[in-house]
């Protein structure tokens, strides 16, 4: 049986190396983009089409996806896209093992150049200096509000943090996002940006819930517009917080008789429901209750602008009050 791996041990693996250790290598390089012929499906081998980025360790496949709907990412899906036969918990366990290999027994390997990371991509270490209730900052109240979550969020222990970074001692600069923790007390965040990192030890956030029944989710907005939409629904909640946290939550969630997931109705979000109905055959995939719409929150704005649109633009004599909807 493979051994248990946190992903959060390898997302720091650089990609330039690891495909080395398995025999790959860049046949051109222009500043900190590494470009290969891809190794993950069968091509002329005319022009490279498989692209590596050092500043912020990940990939992407110019030429489309492989039979596993998987084209670009970081060190998992990498892995995932490789090894297409093998389970997801099998594939973490195969990538450490590569990590793992002495380069002294592999063939014309190479090392590969390190580049200062990037900052926006969450690679500095980021200090809490401050934690507040939600409504203090305005950018952060009008954020949540354009997403529909503002109230629910405020009773979800959702705070606005505040952060700097701390090793980097050059940028004194302070910023903040809105916040929750997870597992491990850290807080968790995201921007009115999209950029979204981690205060401490990166860890999933588990609310404890029927222990007969469990629903997970990548991230804490979705859940938010989930809980929204189905007040009296309280399954324990899991929030991946990161779709690479899949493999670490896989052990607790197999735990429950019933399984819903909620993922993106994107490539990454579908592989990995996939991932997870092999791992646990009894998991449900309820993304079609958002069908059309990335996740649950592109939904829950969708329906609360078409209910405003039908109070803005309905001519009050036309409107049932009593029955909340047209004659």
């Amino acid at each position: 049986m493979p051994n248990y791996i946190d992903v959060a041990t390898l997302k720091d693996i650089s990609i330039v190396d690891f495909l080395a250790r398995l025999g790959h290598h860049p046949v051109r390089k222009t500043g900190k983009e590494h470009f290969y012929h891809s190794m993950l499906r069968e091509t002329k081998k005319d022009t490279p089409s498989f692209t590596v980025w050092d500043v912020g360790n990940c990939w992407k496949d110019w030429g489309g996806a492989n039979a596993t709907g998987i084209f670009k990412g970081g060190i998992v899906q990498l892995g995932t896209a490789y090894w297409p036969d093998l389970s997801f918990v099998e594939v973490l366990n195969k990538i450490q093992q590569v990590c793992d290999m002495d380069t002294a027994l592999i063939p014309e390997y190479v090392p590969p150049k390190i580049y200062p990371k990037d900052p926006e991509k969450g690679t500095y270490e980021w200090g809490l200096t401050d934690v507040r209730e939600l409504g203090s900052n305005y950018v952060l109240t009008q954020y949540l509000h354009s997403r529909g979550l503002f109230e629910i969020a405020k009773s979800q222990q959702v705070k606005e943090v505040y952060y700097n970074r701390i090793n980097n001692p050059e940028n004194t600069s302070s910023y903040y996002a809105v916040g929750w923790q997870n597992e491990h007390g850290a807080w968790e965040f995201g921007n009115a940006k999209g950029f979204k990192s981690t205060i401490g030890q990166k860890g999933i956030s588990l609310i404890q819930g029927n222990p007969d029944h469990v629903a997970v989710f990548e991230g804490y907005m979705d859940y938010l517009s989930w809980q929204l939409l189905h007040p009296n629904l309280k399954p324990t909640i899991i929030v991946l917080n990161a779709i690479t946290m899949l493999g670490y939550a896989i052990d607790r969630i197999k735990n429950f008789h019933t399984v819903d997931v909620y993922f993106d109705n994107d490539d990454p979000g579908r592989n990995c429901a996939q991932l997870l109905k092999k791992e646990i055959p009894h998991s449900v995939d309820r993304s079609f209750e958002y069908a059309g719409y990335k996740d649950y929150n592109e939904k829950l704005k969708d329906d609360l602008n078409s209910s405003k649109c039908l109070v803005e633009c309905t001519p009050v004599e036309n409107v049932n009050f009593s029955m909340g909807r047209k004659r």
